[in-house]
């Protein structure tokens, strides 16, 4: 008979081998199910639906479906960078609100963050070859003359930091800390810390290994009228909660995303899109007019029905159901003045109002870190 010692080893063999294997189904049904997620993602894209596609594309990135990013990121980049004007939309959009039928076109901050999360999905499937052909895209996406157009000091921090951790012979990030460091973008803290390390850089001392994450939520907008200052059309953009504060210690930065809610607000901007702008302009009086009307209209039904309540013996309350629907349709003349005179606000939802920015080697307490503590943090890199 074998002793109790040896069945007790025997016993905890199995134990170990029977944890292992729970483990390891464990994994496998955790994969199953992000492969089910991903799938069930890629079938819901509306390929017509812009603003829902991109939406879905980060949400792929944040569940770990990379390669599903990769496919529909690069797809996306193909369909919605590029304009194309019809006279037949452009001519319908002066007589009811702009981007109701023209086709949505990425602004150049949201082509340079799809780049930005092209790159980190490479970087997570380990195909390092395509990160370096993917930052230089990156950085022609936001220089190239294409309909929407210019540089933005969030996607310089980003492919500045990408560039100190993934360097590459006749490549460097230099350039990006010296565009920031004199950006009118950013405030004079963030400038410094862009001067710190261009310093750093020229000394000679290690890059740091960055790690990158994004803060919050980009905030939903609201707008209104604003003949004052009509630089920028007759509209003002506002966010309905306010961005983080940008700061910087010596190792940690977080920069809020204000910069792409500039973006959209200038949109009716001579200066950026004149035909925008001129449409703008040549909506207002149509909007006044459906405004003039409507409230004509409410008018009319007060009259005539008060003055048919009249000529019948037996009315009723007709005269007072008349006047309770005609001003209640006055009163709905603002109304139809603002949503035809309604701006183009369409934008990528799900994206970060700020990034913050750490050397991963640092794990001292950051001053920096602690403002946005409160905040919910999605790690990127």
């Amino acid at each position: 008979m074998r002793s109790s010692v040896v069945v007790r080893v025997e016993v905890c063999l199995a134990l170990i081998c029977f944890s292992a294997c729970v483990n390891d189904r464990a994994v496998e049904d955790e994969v199953l199910v992000r492969k089910d997620r991903c799938s069930y993602l890629v079938k819901q894209v509306a390929w017509a639906d812009p603003i829902g596609t991109l939406d879905h594309i980060s949400e792929l990135f944040e569940i770990g479906c990379y390669q599903e990013t990769i496919d529909l990121g690069e797809r996306a980049r193909s369909a919605y960078s590029h304009k194309e004007f019809s006279l037949i939309k452009e001519s319908v959009e002066l007589f009811i609100p702009e981007g109701t039928v023209t086709d949505y076109v990425l602004e150049s901050y949201e082509r340079g963050y799809l780049s930005f999360i092209l790159t980190l999905s490479y970087i997570k499937l380990n195909r390092f070859d395509s990160v370096s052909v993917e930052l230089n895209r990156f950085y022609h996406e936001e220089v190239a003359a294409t309909y929407n157009q210019g540089q933005d000091a969030v996607n310089a921090l980003l492919q500045a930091a990408l560039w100190d951790n993934f360097p590459r012979d006749g490549y460097s990030s230099r350039p990006f800390w010296l565009w920031l460091s004199k950006s009118d973008q950013i405030g004079v803290e963030l400038q410094a810390f862009a001067s710190n390390r261009i310093k750093n850089i020229d000394s000679g001392k290690a890059s740091p290994k960055w790690s990158i994450a994004g803060i919050g939520h980009f905030p939903e907008l609201t707008w209104s009228l604003d003949f004052v200052d009509a630089s920028h059309g007759y509209f003002g953009v506002e966010p309905k909660t306010r961005f983080p504060t940008s700061c910087s210690d010596q190792h940690t930065m977080v920069m809020p995303t204000n910069s792409w809610l500039h973006k959209i607000g200038i949109r009716h901007s001579h200066s950026y899109h004149p035909l925008v702008n001129a449409k703008t302009w040549i909506r207002l009086p149509v909007g006044l007019v459906y405004g003039i009307s409507t409230a004509v209209s409410g008018a009319g039904i007060v009259i005539g029905g008060c003055s048919a309540a009249m000529g019948l013996r037996d009315s009723g309350p007709l005269c007072g159901l008349s006047i309770e629907g005609g001003f209640a349709l006055m009163a709905k003349s603002g109304d139809v003045v603002r949503a035809t005179l309604r701006p183009d606000l369409r934008h990528w939802r799900r994206l970060p109002e700020a990034i913050l920015l750490h050397d991963a080697a640092e794990s001292g307490d950051s001053p920096c870190a602690r403002s946005v503590a409160l905040k919910e943090v999605m790690p990127l890199l």
